[in-house]
């Protein structure tokens, strides 16, 4: 199977929640994570395995049960079970500040208290949680994600390490007289005490039924963007290792950066953020390193501006709700002693810290600015940076994040390589007018609907068709679902597509954002079949690929010569 292949399904993970596996080879197809067995922890229990699809996914018991699959995020102030959890527990909900979350979008969530969360032997006591509903990325995914460990869980760890040839997550526990001030403990109190302090950043207002004081402002987690950036086909662990030796091209000098966090004298912990310093096209700026974000690079639309970035395809993007981000080039992109040129980026809206923050709080923003303390990011680094290196190592006590490169001519087990390559060709093709468009949008099937629909491995809802355009040409009406790419062995049968032969060189659609890339990749004019279901009635239709219509001016780095 050739690289090619692996790189498609590079589409839209969760950025801190880009779903990762949005078109998978359909023998393949994810099995539900509560169908999974749990995991035999190594060693003394604080090693555990994770599956790494893009993002880190790893096993976590709540309140003694389990074990979920939650996703390992750093970019998340606060960890998240999904509203399923909540109802099997019984827990009882309370009001969040403002009401929801914000990442990409906002949605409702409530704040719940747990009695404990699990990993191997480690266990973090009672903490908080948000309880939001997590499955609309159920349909892309092909499971039910149950819920994300979060900063509050994170920060409690002393050391973690992401071993990512190894597939493993260890930890290092703080000593007893060294643990870090436990945030959560003062918010439990308030909660089971009915109190709450408005509008504090990851504190509950006040109960509604109270009828007295203001909404707080919403509560800042990083669910972000969904970007390109995961395996178009699940390969069997000896093809990845092959296609990685392959690919392998990482760096060959580890390195150690030291990340700050927004702290207040008496306050705390503001913003638990992991920030570091990076320089794009030469420029220094203030980033957030996310494990939560599968993409390499996800700029804030003020830095795209200053910049001076040219725009090329845009998609949907999910995480904590549903956003829209375009797709561009940087010249440049250093941090430490890692200088590498030419990766493509994603440009959208992020968040801010300083328009959530109490006015209590903004009083003192002049005085963080003075001293150097950065409030706002400019953009997110995401796990790819990670996926470079052999291993990475967290050390909270420090604040330092330890890269451990691989050692000369070892096979890089977690290569982004390819799949930045696919992303940056596509964004080029789009400036020079030779990307592809179905000219149609839609939405993955969620996982609970797939049997209605009588769906095997998912699908995407077609909710518009442009009148007169390459889809409704074919034939493709609203509420059709596509489920595959048919016979991509034929269309380009330089690839090589024997691992897919049982299917007969078939591919699975899950989601939007891999029909857009997809459609980049390949000429105006090409032809692709489609296999959709309209009710009980399969059908297969050809579509002949629109020009996707991009206008502007071609960046002069990547004129053609």
């Amino acid at each position: 199977m050739k690289r090619w292949l692996q790189t498609l399904m590079a589409v839209a993970m969760l950025a801190a929640l880009l779903a990762p596996c949005t078109i998978t080879s359909a023998q393949d197809a994810p099995k539900p994570a509560e169908e999974k067995a749990e995991a035999e922890p190594e060693g003394d229990g604080l090693t555990v395995p994770f599956e790494f699809e893009g993002l880190i996914f790893i096993q976590v018991k709540v309140n003694g049960k389990g074990p979920y699959k939650f996703l390992f995020d750093s970019g998340a102030t606060q960890s998240v079970i999904n509203q399923r959890l909540t109802k099997e527990f019984g827990l009882e909900e309370h009001d969040m500040p403002g009401g929801g979350v914000q990442g990409v979008g906002t949605a409702e969530a409530k704040l719940v208290v747990l009695d404990n969360m699990q990993i191997g032997s480690y266990e973090r006591g009672k903490c908080v949680a948000a309880s939001m509903n997590l499955d609309h990325m159920s349909g892309t995914l092909g499971w039910h994600m149950m819920g994300i460990v979060g900063q509050n869980v994170i920060r409690m760890m002393k050391e973690v390490e992401i071993d990512f040839a190894a597939h493993t997550l260890s930890i290092t526990k703080y000593g007893a007289d060294e643990m870090p001030n436990d945030a959560d403990s003062m918010i439990i109190n308030m909660l089971e005490g009915g109190g709450g302090m408005p509008g504090i950043p990851g504190l509950p207002g006040p109960k509604k039924d109270d009828g007295e004081g203001e909404p707080g402002k919403d509560d800042e987690f990083s669910i972000g963007p969904m970007q390109p950036f995961g395996q178009f086909f699940l390969l069997q662990e000896e093809e990845r290792k092959t296609e990685a030796a392959e690919a392998a091209k990482g760096p060959t000098e580890g390195q150690t950066l030291k990340y700050t966090t927004v702290s207040l004298p008496m306050m705390g912990e503001l913003v638990p953020y992991w920030y570091v310093k990076a320089k794009l096209n030469g420029v220094e700026k203030t980033f957030m390193f996310d494990t939560g974000a599968s993409m390499l690079l996800a700029l804030g639309e003020e830095l795209g501006t200053e910049l001076k970035l040219t725009e090329s395809f845009g998609y949907p993007v999910k995480g904590v709700g549903k956003g829209d981000a375009k797709s561009s080039m940087v010249e440049s992109f250093e941090i430490g002693n890692l200088k590498e040129e030419d990766l493509p980026c994603t440009i959208m809206a992020l968040p801010k810290m300083s328009d959530q923050m109490p006015d209590m709080i903004k009083m003192f923003l002049p005085l963080l600015k003075r001293q150097g303390i950065e409030l706002d990011f400019d953009g997110i680094i995401g796990i790819s940076l990670a996926a470079r290196y052999h291993k990475m190592i967290v050390n909270t006590a420090s604040k330092e994040i330890e890269f451990v490169a691989y050692e000369k001519g070892a096979e890089n087990a977690a290569s982004p390589f390819a799949s930045e390559e696919f992303v940056k060709d596509a964004v080029i093709r789009t400036w020079h007018g030779k990307a592809g468009k179905f000219a149609l949008t839609g939405d993955a099937v969620p996982l609970d609907d797939w049997k209605k629909h009588g769906l095997e491995h998912g699908g995407m809802l077609v909710e518009e068709v442009e009148e007169g355009g390459a889809a409704a040409k074919a034939g493709i009406k609203k509420g059709d679902i596509i489920t595959h790419l048919v016979n991509l062995a034929a269309l380009m049968p330089e690839e090589g597509m024997e691992d897919a032969s049982s299917e007969n060189g078939d591919v699975v659609v899950r989601d939007m954002p891999a029909i857009i890339m997809f459609a980049a990749s390949l000429d105006p004019g090409t032809e692709i079949t489609v296999r959709i279901k309209r009710g009980e009635e399969v059908k297969e239709l050809k579509v002949k690929l629109d020009k996707y219509g991009w206008e502007g001016t071609v960046p002069e780095r990547w004129k053609q010569k």
